[in-house]
């Protein structure tokens, strides 16, 4: 029953999906009709939460999604997953036209080696979609780092050959004290979306987290 599950404990991924989607979704659209993929990669999977963003705005393309544990099965012929790290992705040089990357990068200890390992894989007239914390962020111990500037991601991309195009910013008030509060087993479903939702309508406070859209600098070689 639909009111015993929200009852039930939550996971903030859940709550997370709604906020992120209002700039994730122009980001990863233009992504698309810029790079007219034939090849997506889903750097991160996790738990899918993104899967049916990239199937939306590239229905035709490969879909090939890691993480660095093993990633549930698809359940769909025309998605392949398989178990990587971002800074060694088992894939092929200048093979892929759009990569997706939420919330992984503060996780790497070398992110110099993970941008290089995404700007290996993407072809010259790729588009990388990446989110990741800004500061100050919610504490969270599986972070290496505490987040990003948009100044921070910059020179980063820029040492890499890889130009910032547009930036978005989301995750308010609401969300982040979901973020901050929640327990396993212990905060319902419906507290998580209720916040979510009013995060996203009404953006209170700073926000906490950057999504930006990237490409390779016209002049690298």
């Amino acid at each position: 029953m639909p009111g015993v599950r929200l009852l039930a404990p939550g996971w903030p991924d859940a709550g997370r999906v709604i906020v992120q989607l209002p700039i994730l979704e122009p980001l990863v659209e233009r992504a698309a009709r810029e790079s007219a993929p034939r090849k997506v990669l889903n750097a991160g999977v996790g738990e899918g939460l993104h899967t049916p963003l990239l199937r939306r705005h590239a229905p035709d393309a490969r879909l090939f999604e890691f993480d660095y544990g093993t990633p549930r099965p698809a359940n769909a012929p025309h998605i392949h997953r398989f178990s990587a790290s971002l800074d060694a992705i088992s894939v092929a040089s200048s093979s892929v036209d759009l990569v997706l990357c939420t919330e992984v990068l503060e996780h790497v200890l070398n992110d110099t080696a993970a941008v290089a390992e995404i700007r290996r894989v993407m072809t010259p007239n790729g588009r990388l979609v990446l989110s990741v914390p800004t500061p100050p962020a919610v504490p969270d111990p599986a972070h290496v780092r505490e987040g990003y500037t948009l100044e921070q991601l910059t020179a980063l991309f820029a040492a890499h050959d890889l130009e910032i195009i547009e930036a978005r910013y989301c995750m308010h008030r609401f969300f982040q004290a979901v973020l901050r509060h929640w327990r396993p087993r212990r905060v319902p479903l419906g507290v998580i979306l209720t916040l979510a939702w009013l995060d996203r309508l009404l953006k209170p406070g700073a926000p906490m987290d950057l999504a930006v859209l990237a490409r390779p600098r016209a002049n690298a070689t």
